[in-house]
């Protein structure tokens, strides 16, 4: 694994197996009664866990979906100097199941998890420190739907932080965040102190009317997310 090292800056860039982090910690390695040992590695897990739905109605004839997945990220952060590497382990999608019924033909169809063309794929693109805080910045990329009608089709919002600011099909995803907050951060001070778990939780919701072919739809869609972020300290390379 190839390992560069980087000055000192506010925004790390995530490369496929390596991205990089620059903090500006300043932590002290003393305290009144002698030297305190600060940990040099630490163990980074991210899982986020999807419930969603969505409709596309065109006044009878309808399309609805449902699917769920969990996706685990994990990796290490080393400290270097007053610099910071992070390592991408593994990120894979633990569990998928989706389904999409339609009344647009005359008979009926069933789609099922394994007919769906794609599959949520995660996006860690950088943590970014503000202040005195970390904020991590990802999303799961969008998935187009119906899949059983694939002229129409238009992206399936999926989970994405409050930093990433995604906007896609002319939606502002951040405005659309009904319930919780999608803003997954932590205080840089936290990652020194200890193991460091975290749980971030929201609802989101958007509908639309779509003018398509002298005919009008209405498509909606929504999901819920849940994040457990876990971080936790080491003095040894890992192994």
């Amino acid at each position: 694994m190839k390992i560069m090292r980087v000055r000192p800056r506010s925004v790390f860039l995530f490369l496929p197996a390596l991205a990089f982090l620059s903090l500006q910690a300043d932590v002290s390695s003393f305290s009144p009664a002698g030297p305190v040992l600060s940990p040099q590695w630490w163990d980074i897990s991210l899982n986020l866990k999807t419930e969603g739905d969505y409709k596309w109605d065109e006044g009878g004839p309808a399309v609805a979906g449902h699917y769920s997945f969990v996706i685990r990220w994990t990796g290490w952060l080393e400290k270097d100097d007053h610099d910071y590497l992070l390592y991408r382990l593994d990120s894979r999608l633990c569990e998928w199941e989706a389904q999409e019924s339609s009344s647009l033909t005359e008979s009926p169809a069933v789609l099922t998890t394994k007919d769906f063309r794609e599959r949520p794929a995660f996006i860690l693109k950088y943590i970014i420190r503000e202040g005195e805080d970390l904020r991590l910045d990802f999303l799961v990329e969008p998935l187009a739907v119906p899949q059983s009608r694939t002229e129409d089709a238009f992206p399936l919002l999926l989970p994405s932080s409050e930093q990433n600011v995604q906007r896609e099909w002319e939606v502002d995803y951040n405005a659309c965040v009904i319930k919780g907050s999608n803003q997954v951060a932590l205080p840089e001070s936290e990652i020194y102190a200890g193991p460091v778990e975290k749980t971030y939780t929201w609802a989101w919701k958007h509908q639309k009317w779509l003018p398509l072919d002298r005919r009008t739809v209405f498509a909606s869609q929504s999901h819920k997310a849940v994040i457990t972020l876990s971080i936790n300290p080491r003095f040894s390379r890992p192994k």
